[in-house]
């Protein structure tokens, strides 16, 4: 099967940590002999060819400095500029143009658009030029650009005229695309899979906490969704409690700033420290090393939020207990009292509660965390991914 993946954000080299989801799926497919291209804007200027054996095309439409609105930077988030919206103007116009040129002269049978707002307006074109089946991708981002804006959601209503099949990352996406959306096709729901190689058998902890301090890691982006915020503060509660404790920060983004201040103002700079972007083979030992992993995303300013929590699905995989904020697509990966433990969102008194109960109750939470080793393990292989979507690719037309 010929397989295009028309999307926003993809990873330039490896190790890049830009949707790192799609390298694994593009080895699995190249595994089990299917070709398969990527159509994808250029980031500041870079050029790129092939990807672990997929080719690639990198259309341009900015000025190198310019081109922001994908990969490292959030576009919701952006676009609230209007400029950024003349900048959003440019992409979908030259990222049409390029579609022409790419698609005449190419043939496929699938074409899957992912984050389908406004990649959809390439995909048509690949559709109309190739034949191929025209799948949209849906996360939970790209609902937030259009679901406020008049205009924007008539033109999507046009671009849903022409999709084939629909596909959710998350049974809360899916929720919100066929109430938003409304879209006369069935949503199906194909999860992500991990994103971190993770250990063949379990490594549990037996930590005597009178002697250590309780590990605690967040591992994502310092972006306001994510809710770092609110896990600082939970730890202030936890210092005030006598709490001996050790968080760790694994990543950067534009609340940086932000949070090494009120680290610094609530004098937590003994018991939290913030390691910034680091590769995954780093990431992969603060999993091992971690005894909680904490996932406190919210619903943003701008309605955004969690479309999945891959990063609380990897601590499944190692077999970490998870506590969680109640909220967006994680849930379908922390299930209350079956993988790990929820709580209210933008709520740190709940949050720092259930991470001293946690830690009060260790050899538990070790137990359900390797119930959630295997829910993932049942669910989140990229074998099942792999198969989700294949079977959504190989549907009639």
């Amino acid at each position: 099967m010929k397989i295009c993946f028309v999307t926003s954000s993809f990873p330039r080299k490896y190790p890049d940590h830009i949707a790192p989801w799609f390298r694994q799926i593009t080895l699995e497919f190249i595994k089990r002999g299917h070709s398969l291209s990527v159509f994808a804007p250029a980031h500041l200027g870079c050029r790129q060819e092939s990807y672990e054996g997929a080719e690639v095309c990198r259309f341009r439409y900015a000025p190198a400095r310019w081109e922001r609105l994908t990969h490292e930077d959030s576009s919701p988030a952006l676009l609230a500029g209007f400029f950024w919206k003349l900048v959003l103007v440019s992409y979908a116009v030259c990222g049409c143009a390029r579609a022409v040129i790419y698609f005449s002269r190419r043939r496929f049978d699938v074409i899957d658009v992912h984050w389908p707002f406004p990649q959809a307006l390439f995909g048509i074109i690949g559709k109309l030029l190739t034949g191929a089946k025209l799948v949209y991708h849906f996360y939970a981002s790209e609902i937030l650009l259009i679901q406020k804006n008049f205009f924007l959601r008539k033109v999507f209503d046009l671009m849903m005229f022409f999709a084939d099949d629909i596909i959710a990352i998350s049974g809360p996406t899916k929720d919100w695309v066929e109430t938003i959306i409304k879209p006369a096709l069935p949503v199906k729901v194909v999860y992500l899979g991990n994103t971190l190689p993770y250990p063949e058998t379990p490594q549990p902890h037996s930590p005597d906490f009178s002697a250590e301090p309780l590990r605690l890691l967040y591992a994502g982006k310092l972006i306001e969704r994510l809710g770092p915020q609110y896990l600082i503060e939970a730890a202030r509660l936890l210092k005030e409690k006598g709490v001996d404790f050790r968080l760790a920060l694994a990543g950067s983004g534009y609340m940086q700033e932000e949070i090494a201040a009120r680290i610094k103002a609530y004098g937590l700079e003994g018991s939290v420290e913030m390691k910034g972007f680091i590769y995954k083979e780093q990431l992969a030992q603060e999993y091992a090393k971690c005894h909680v992993f904490i996932f406190p995303s919210v619903v943003d300013s701008r309605g955004d939020t969690t479309g999945l929590g891959m990063a609380a699905m990897d601590a499944l995989f190692y077999a970490r207990p998870v506590v969680s904020s109640e909220v967006g697509g994680v849930v379908d990966v922390v299930l209350e009292g079956k993988t790990g433990y929820l709580v209210p969102q933008k709520d740190p008194e709940a949050l720092a509660r259930k991470i001293i109960w946690v830690r009060d109750n260790y050899p538990l939470a070790a137990a359900l965390a390797l119930k959630g080793r295997q829910y993932a393990l049942d669910n989140f292989s990229w074998d099942a991914v792999a198969d989700g979507m294949l079977k959504v690719f190989s549907g009639g037309k």
